[in-house]
């Protein structure tokens, strides 16, 4: 174990140079007192960065936790391999502080060259192999896993862990994909920092060592799959875990590589265009294949190439049904355990871990009772909530500071520029060279926000700045992370209007999540094929009126939906919004079809056709229709036979500009994403008992109102 803290030997030697120093020679030292040891301080609810900022003041080490269970086959309990950071003071005063824990099959790193499974092919029939990711050179993690969190949180007070799943790295074990072992070594690291599980100064020996730090309260973080391991330890109901902050988590593999029955991929980009996903194929034995890192193979690694063989043998691409195997990785089963408290965060275009992810997870917590807040921007992969709500977060629930966050409102949503709300003020006076602003009012703004102010030139030009709300003394004063208006002859002049513009740093807020003002809006198809019908909110009214596509998995789904005339697709859209419309919640479709062979694929997209330009694809869903009634098992399907297949589009908060016609897209292969048999399957669809289902903000008569 190392420990960069040397403050404690500085002092013996200085005491000891002092005792041997010549009186003359002290009597010609000024002496000075020792500084006050820091302690965890707080403002407006906020955990305040006191502690030095010196990676040399602060104590650190690495150390190996005993899991409870073998995975490797072994022989022996496998090793997890942990460092961790704290203040200094935890050696120099007692001090105790709790814990920001990450946890990640990816700190060693990943392959660089690895091969997916094959996509072009007849449904069903998958190939019966896939070449093995060749050798690569994973990156040493000792003694230093990873640095991520340090300079935030260690100077708040708070002690970072870092943890290296099983078979990555240089722990024991081997890479499951989400499987039960990679839940469990997280839940041992919280365990060992709770004083209830053993760890070791080594990988193999057995010199114990204590985390005797810590006051064992723990808050998870991370992102993607070190995301998802927060949720998955949280089901667990772990003693200690208070608080988990997990961006663009999964809470169920099915839901990440599967859709409904339907193998479907995750995608790598947040504007999927038919050529460029990355992740084509991928599956659990891809990815695990792909982080497959230990440290101590080093030469082939083949410990955990029977681990490998099993996922492979188990995914079940041919029908893609959910399974005892999959249901393993589904971490909503056991989502009664959750206690701790969850701050969500997910982008709008996350089409690589999908949104439904986080809304299931979010909508369980809120059923239980269990605290939450959800934050949704309008990215893609990745972004974490603005660091103000994740201090609030950590603050509240492992230092115990009443704080108030949980009256805060519970969902935070990134506004697209054209729908930002208002929120500003106008500067009282002309004020320059100052940190301290006086406004009209000060009620639209908060702390941590990040505030837009014109500054007037000397030249009678503007200029823009951002500045960082620190505090928010009064009604009438704000005071910012440093001054605006420093330039010669610069102000900010009386009646300038200051805001808070829409992005990530200054989200929107609302009570809770999908809106209370939303309601499902059902909305109804009207022939048009093989160029656009309509969309209404009254049902087709003559029966019998079906309209027919052709599969043609070579065409890109964002292709078809801007194709003014196909038989690959077919699309209904409403007449031009007067009004904007806000979406907030799941979109649904209830479809009445026909298919002209047994097995096909099916997909629905909801399209933004702007009044000029391409549309865009808001949302998707897709199903295998052989698992209409249930994704765990087939219900074959007879060809020309009708079948009603309800299924969800992937849930969504944007707001769609007046002027837009929303639409709904019904097409087979979903380049994307699905498997891409031979075209030429047929679909058809009876319009009158079909129908799209929108969450609206305002419900039916809003909508209503928009499409006159």
């Amino acid at each position: 174990m190392r420990n960069r803290l040397l403050a404690a030997a500085g002092a013996a030697a200085l005491a000891a140079a002092v005792a041997a120093s010549p009186a003359s020679a002290l009597a010609a030292r000024t002496l000075t007192t020792a500084p006050t040891p820091a302690v965890p301080t707080f403002v407006n609810g906020l955990s305040q960065a006191v502690f030095s900022t010196n990676a040399a003041d602060w104590y650190s080490g690495e150390v190996w936790v005993q899991a409870p269970f073998d995975s490797d086959n072994d022989g022996k309990l496998d090793r997890i391999h942990a460092d961790f950071t704290a203040p200094g003071e935890v050696r120099t005063t007692g001090l105790k502080v709790p814990v920001i824990f990450e946890d990640s099959p990816y700190y060693a790193g990943t392959a660089n060259d690895y091969f997916n499974w094959g996509v072009d092919h007849e449904l069903g029939s998958p190939p019966a192999t896939r070449p093995a990711t060749p050798l690569w050179t994973p990156r040493n993690t000792s003694p230093t896993i990873s640095t991520i969190y340090e300079s935030t949180w260690v100077p708040r007070g708070f002690a970072v862990v870092h943890a290296e799943s099983p078979g990555t790295g240089h722990s024991d074990g081997c890479p499951t994909s989400g499987g039960t072992n990679e839940t469990l070594a997280a839940k041992a690291v919280i365990d060992w920092l709770n004083g209830r599980a053993p760890a070791y100064t080594t990988q193999t020996g057995d010199t114990a060592v204590t985390a005797d730090w810590t006051t064992g309260k723990v808050g998870m973080m991370g992102t993607s799959y070190n995301g998802t391991i927060p949720e998955a330890v949280a089901t667990t109901g772990v003693e200690g875990l208070e608080a988990i902050v997990p961006i663009s988590a999964i809470s169920d593999w099915y839901d990440y590589y599967r859709a409904n029955g339907m193998v479907r991929a995750p995608h790598s980009s947040s504007n999927p265009t038919g050529n460029n996903n990355a992740f084509q194929g991928e599956d659990l034995d891809v990815l695990a294949d792909v982080v497959y890192s230990r440290l101590d193979e080093t030469g082939p690694r083949t410990i955990c190439r029977p681990e490998i063989d099993y996922l492979e043998a188990h995914i079940d691409r041919a029908t893609g049904n959910r399974s005892g195997f999959w249901q393993e990785r589904n971490y909503m089963k056991d989502v009664d355990n959750v206690h701790a408290a969850a701050l969500i965060a997910h982008g709008n275009n996350d089409f690589n871990v999908m949104t439904k992810n986080a809304a299931q997870f979010l909508a369980a917590l809120k059923k239980r009772d269990v605290p939450h807040m959800f934050y949704f921007h309008q990215g893609g992969h990745g972004g974490a909530p603005p660091d103000v709500l994740i201090n609030y977060w950590f603050t509240r629930y492992l230092y115990g500071v009443q704080n108030g966050v949980e009256s805060l409102p519970r969902s935070w949503v990134v506004r697209e520029a054209a729908s930002c709300p208002p929120r500003q003020s106008t500067a009282t006076g002309d004020q320059s060279n100052t940190a301290t602003l006086t406004v009209a009012d000060t009620s639209p703004f908060r702390i941590g926000f990040v505030l837009t102010v014109p500054q007037t030139n000397a030249d009678g030009t503007i200029s823009n700045t951002t500045r960082m709300i620190t505090d928010i003394p009064d009604s009438t004063h704000l005071v910012l992370v440093s001054a605006v208006a420093t330039a010669a002859g610069q102000k900010v002049a009386n009646g300038t209007v200051v805001n808070l513009v829409c992005g990530n740093a200054n989200p929107t807020p609302y009570a809770e999540w999908p809106d209370p003002a939303s309601s499902d809006v059902e909305l109804h198809p009207t022939p048009g094929a093989p160029a656009r019908g309509g969309l209404t909110l009254t049902p087709q009214g003559q029966k019998g009126v079906t309209e027919t596509l052709t599969d043609d998995a070579s065409i890109a789904a964002l292709t078809s939906a801007n194709t003014a005339s196909s038989n690959v697709r077919l699309v209904y859209q409403t007449p031009a919004l007067q009004q904007a419309v806000r979406i907030s919640g799941t979109p649904t479709v209830s479809l009445e079809m026909a298919f002209s062979k047994s097995k096909a694929n099916l997909t629905a997209a909801l399209v933004s056709y702007p009044p000029t330009g391409n549309g865009t694809i808001l949302t998707r869903g897709w199903i295998d229709p052989a698992n209409r009634t249930t994704d765990h098992a087939d219900n074959p399907v007879r060809p020309g036979r009708m079948y009603k297949i309800d299924f969800d589009l992937q849930p969504k908060d944007t707001v769609v500009p007046a002027g837009n016609r929303l639409a709904l897209m019904v097409v087979s292969s979903d380049r994307d994403f699905t498997v891409r048999p031979a075209a030429g399957t047929q679909l058809t669809l009876d319009l009158r008992n079909s129908s799209l289902t929108i969450p609206v903000v305002g419900g039916s008569s809003k909508l209503r109102g928009a499409i006159g």
